[in-house]
């Protein structure tokens, strides 16, 4: 069963081959937002792929289109269209709000 390791929560979750990005997160207990519900709508749910991105299923059209419209496509992969194959090491947006900004993610 392949390994998916979330940073920097420092969490590592065991997952069913096939299983997305976004559900092995929630299986781990860590909430990815995801603002269009999943649909590969928005960029909410992007994630940093530290190692194992050959493990992961190749990015769908939907998915390049909103990271490349996004200017992230070379460096981001979004949880809710990702597959996991194998062992996997991500590192999830730290989102903050201040009074005076809107929802950002670093």
């Amino acid at each position: 069963m392949p390994t998916v390791q979330i940073l920097p929560d420092d969490v590592s979750v065991q997952i069913k081959a096939g299983t997305s990005l976004l559900a092995a997160a929630a299986a781990g207990g860590v909430e990815l937002m995801h603002s269009c519900g999943g649909i590969g709508a928005c960029t909410s749910c992007r994630v940093r792929i530290l190692s194992g991105g050959e493990q992961l299923s190749p990015i769908g059209r939907a998915e390049h289109e909103q990271l490349k419209e996004s200017g992230i496509l070379e460096t981001h992969r979004l949880a809710c269209q990702t597959m996991v194959y194998s062992d996997v090491v991500l590192e999830r947006p730290l989102w903050r709000t201040s009074p005076d900004s809107p929802v950002t993610g670093d």
